[in-house]
């Protein structure tokens, strides 16, 4: 049975089956006004709008002068797409219904769709001021008309608005969960999803959605336990399995994590991501054949996926297989040429083989595409100085700070440099600022530079920059 048979047979209103049958054997029966507004607003609610436009037709055939039934049929009109049909509907209809709520929505909705945005907002608070004990009813439709006109910020003011009519609409805490989630705010998504699940904590698609929105702010525990909720309450819901082997792997729990994607794939096996995935577990579980594997798998399914060359070629720089690494992620960068992480490992890939020339300009791409990420800089100045350029790496250094003058650890990088070159005045000020910002990492210091423990500035600078204890 089917999801509309489902609908039908235990939703539908009295004599909903009688008019169905007089619509397919041409003896038409008479329904009053009220009856006819039931099956056309049942059938709309299921989003049967072809069967509902036939109603509408017999309907007006019956009662032609039913002001109710003549606005059903410009929201017909609306549902089809034509909005300028639906106001000239309404607008013929004169001024007996005007103070209808339900007249000025569909008002507002007809601007909407003609993007007249005034008109739309002057309808639509029309409507909430003759809302009366409907009132939070009424702003939801409106943040709703505004969800399907694309304005997602507007349509999340008006749900808030019913919010504070009615604390307990699990409609409005719905999509109020799911639409700050949408807008990139996930706190108050999971704040409006547990309000939602206080009330009803049996439906598994909100239990899903929290554990999206917990995962986007790394609460991977969190997140794990919606999806458990959610596998508890609808075992085939195949999307949670997904994203529940996601949280496992965030969490480093990789063997758990192989298990639920094994057993996602099994509801989808031809998914390349679940294969990749799967890969990235198994490397980071040491297992690197299974590993190559997988990303073999996925790249069968989609030679398309980007992190399946990339990885696979990743694999090949731990074999010191140079030339095939390079040539997958050559491949990957190709297709996802602005990923700095990419850029990155290439870079030292290409600096294993010894191809110095492409590898400092992976470098410099790879910087130029995350300079907030000092590791970039502080490998590229490490390179550098392996190949005994100091100055070019003492160059790095000092434009990566530009971009990470917080961050101690390039800091003590570049004052070592700088002692092992002699520059001690410049030394010791980098070497205090990064005393000041992390005391704690000063041992980088003397790592990259053994001799500065031996240096009488560097040994005042963290006497005098160590904490109380």
């Amino acid at each position: 049975m089917n999801e509309r048979d489902f609908f039908d047979d235990q939703f539908a209103p009295e004599g909903f089956d009688l008019l169905m049958g007089s619509l397919k054997d041409g003896n038409y029966r008479y329904f009053d006004v009220s009856e006819y507004e039931e099956f056309i607003d049942y059938l709309n609610a299921g989003g049967d709008f072809e069967r509902s436009e036939l109603v509408i037709t017999l309907a007006l055939q019956t009662h032609p002068n039913a002001n109710s039934l003549k606005i059903r049929f410009a929201q017909a009109l609306l549902n089809r797409g034509e909005p300028e049909k639906a106001r000239l509907e309404l607008e013929a209809l004169g001024s007996s219904p005007n103070e209808e709520p339900e007249f000025s929505l569909l008002m507002g909705n007809c601007y909407l769709m003609e993007e007249n945005g005034a008109a739309a907002s002057e309808s639509f608070k029309k409507a909430i001021r003759n809302a009366g004990e409907e009132l939070d009813d009424v702003l939801y439709q409106v943040g709703s008309s505004y969800v399907s006109a694309g304005e997602i910020q507007e349509a999340v003011n008006y749900f808030e608005r019913s919010f504070e009519e009615n604390p307990e609409n699990d409609y409005v805490l719905n999509d109020l969960g799911y639409f700050y989630d949408q807008l990139g705010f996930p706190e108050k998504s999971i704040y409006y999803y547990n309000l939602y699940l206080d009330i009803d904590p049996f439906n598994p698609a909100v239990w899903f959605n929290l554990g999206i929105a917990c995962n986007r702010l790394g609460q991977f525990e969190k997140a794990l336990e919606a999806y458990d909720f959610t596998l508890a309450l609808s075992d085939d819901f195949f999307h949670a399995l997904f994203n529940k082997a996601n949280s496992l792997a965030n969490l480093e729990r990789f063997k758990e994590a192989v298990v639920c994607y094994r057993d996602y794939l099994k509801y989808d096996p031809e998914n390349d991501d679940a294969l990749c995935y799967m890969g990235e577990c198994y490397l980071n579980l040491g297992r690197r054949r299974m590993a190559e594997r997988y990303y073999s798998k996925a790249l069968k399914v989609n030679p398309a996926n980007d992190m399946a060359l990339f990885s696979s070629g990743i694999i090949a720089w731990m074999d010191r297989d140079y030339l095939l690494s390079i040539d997958l992620m050559k491949r990957a960068l190709a297709l996802e040429g602005n990923t700095a992480e990419y850029w990155f490992t290439y870079a030292r890939v290409l600096a294993d083989s010894g191809k110095e020339k492409e590898a400092r300009a992976a470098f410099r791409k790879a910087s130029s595409l995350n300079p907030g990420q000092s590791e970039i800089w502080m490998h590229f100045a490490e390179y550098l100085h392996g190949q005994g350029q100091m100055r070019d790496a003492i160059r790095i250094l000092k434009k990566g700070i530009r971009h990470n003058n917080r961050d101690a650890a390039i800091k003590y990088l570049l004052a070592a440099y700088l002692y092992e070159s002699d520059e001690e005045k410049e030394a010791s000020m980098q070497l205090e600022t990064a005393l000041k910002l992390d005391f704690n990492r000063h041992d980088d210091l003397f790592k990259v530079y053994p001799k500065a423990a031996q240096n009488d500035s560097v040994k005042k600078l963290i006497k005098a920059h160590k904490p109380l204890k």
